[in-house]
């Protein structure tokens, strides 16, 4: 089949093999987060997506490979949100409250992956979860870097202990805990409540009321933005 070429410079068969293969992730999150890892069979998957197991062998090696997929989706979607924030011109306290939000949204979007991730990680193959183990590490580590200079400039009271860094984390991490579509608090209000815990627990002022006022505004504005 010849991979044709669209006018945007991309190829459809490319586009379609994306398109399957995106299909089956979503699904398989959807039956991972509900039934849970081992309780969900290739068959299963299959049966939900109107296909054949064969079918999904063409695009992943087996059921871990895609559970793998799942569980890195969310780090390295949270770390590219969380370099968005880091670029923004503005001080330290504006960047973590940028990061905060960004990486909330990633959190709130992905919410199935995250959970997957959180009660099947000891289904990974080790070489896996040590890869992703590496990333969430190297999240912490961004983090821990922009504390510290801004209690080198005085922005922050609690920036020279590597430890809160590991906490900002995973207080952002724990969004499906305290939020679910439809309840009665808003994503608006989720991570406003977010930020203010991540401010207090780096020693700096709490949201102004024109901030929380921004929490929509700032995630739409592209990074570097005015």
């Amino acid at each position: 089949m010849q991979d044709l070429k669209l006018k945007g410079g991309g190829h459809l068969k490319s586009e379609l093999l994306s398109y399957k293969r995106g299909r089956i992730i979503e699904e398989a999150s959807h039956l991972f987060y509900n039934r849970g890892y081992t309780g969900t069979t290739l068959e299963v998957l299959a049966d939900q997506l109107n296909v054949t197991k064969p079918f999904l062998y063409s695009y992943f090696k087996n059921k871990e490979a895609i559970l793998t997929i799942i569980c890195e989706t969310g780090i390295c979607e949270s770390l590219d949100a969380l370099d968005k924030a880091l670029a923004i011109d503005g001080t330290y306290r504006e960047k973590l409250i940028e990061l905060v939000r960004r990486v909330g949204a990633v959190v709130f979007d992905r919410q199935e992956y995250i959970v997957v991730y959180q009660r099947e990680a000891k289904e990974l193959d080790r070489a896996d979860a040590r890869r992703i183990l590496g990333m969430r590490h190297e999240f912490d580590v961004r983090i821990a870097h922009l504390l510290a200079e801004g209690a080198h400039v005085g922005e922050f009271s609690a920036g020279g202990d590597s430890l809160v860094s590991v906490w900002i984390g995973g207080l952002i991490s724990w969004i499906p805990a305290w939020y679910s579509p439809g309840g009665r608090r808003s994503r608006d209000n989720v991570t406003d409540q977010l930020v203010d815990a991540c401010l207090r627990m780096v020693g700096a002022a709490e949201l102004s009321e024109a901030e929380r006022l921004e929490t929509q505004s700032e995630l739409a504005r592209p990074v570097g933005g005015k």
